[in-house]
């Protein structure tokens, strides 16, 4: 069997020049919905290996929607390289693929992936991936939604709470002890802290007080009709509803 792989590129040619580790679902899609399509980012040493890589994942897998590498370099001159797959119940054993061609260009054996916004990566496994990665939108929303809720628990850790929920994708539901329901909006227009001064009538601190009262103590300033709460270095900008 031939060594070479694909036009100019042969077997072993990025070896040491790529990383070993890739990332999916971490950035959005250029090509369609992010719940449609899934991104896989790998990260390379240099941009001409980055572009050999991207060029070869293009025109060896047809599954592949699109492949390009980052306009720029990080701060350690890396390139990283962008590859979209549509989400399909073939969607592991496609990524496997890629990592089968991949081995054979860079000579690493063992690959390892990172989810989203996990912290840990996993062995490139099928298995693995089948676990991990949303194979339909309805999966791959379910999954969303429930990294959304778990962040949004981890900024009210003040809050003694039965459930929090995350309904319509911005309406924040939290559930105390003994019925207790408290429902906020997040507000994504940040120009309202640019146009309000923080409220100081007695209005807004009666309502303040009550918020403190119930959800823990954070600091709360009232801007307009919405409440900016801090949690250490973490902010959110909601409304009552």
């Amino acid at each position: 069997m031939s060594n070479v792989l694909n036009e100019g590129l042969r077997a072993g040619d990025l070896e040491d020049l790529v990383y070993p580790v890739f990332e999916v679902d971490k950035f959005k899609s250029k090509m369609g919905q992010d719940a449609d399509v899934c991104t896989i980012t790998f990260q390379a040493k240099d941009r001409y290996p980055a572009k050999d890589m991207m060029e070869y994942v293009e025109k060896t897998f047809p599954f592949v929607l699109d492949a390009d590498v980052a306009s720029g370099e990080n701060e350690k001159g890396e390139y990283s390289i962008f590859v979209e797959v549509e989400r399909t119940d073939e969607l592991a054993e496609n990524i496997s693929d890629i990592i089968y061609g991949l081995r054979k260009v860079t000579s690493i054996k063992d690959w390892k992936f990172r989810y989203y916004k996990d912290k840990q990566f996993k062995s490139a496994t099928l298995e693995n991936l089948k676990d991990t990665v949303p194979s339909n939108s309805k999966i791959y929303e379910n999954k969303m939604r429930k990294y959304k809720e778990d962040e949004l628990k981890e900024f009210f850790n003040k809050t003694v709470l039965d459930d929090l929920v995350l309904e319509n994708e911005d309406t924040i539901i939290i559930k105390k002890p003994f019925g207790v329901e408290v429902r906020l909006q997040k507000v994504s227009d940040q120009n309202i802290l640019e146009t309000n001064a923080p409220a100081i009538d007695d209005k807004a601190t009666s309502e303040i007080f009550w918020l403190t009262k119930v959800l823990g103590d954070y600091s709360i300033n009232k801007f307009g009709d919405s409440f900016l709460f801090n949690n250490g270095s973490e902010t959110m900008l909601v409304k009552r509803i």
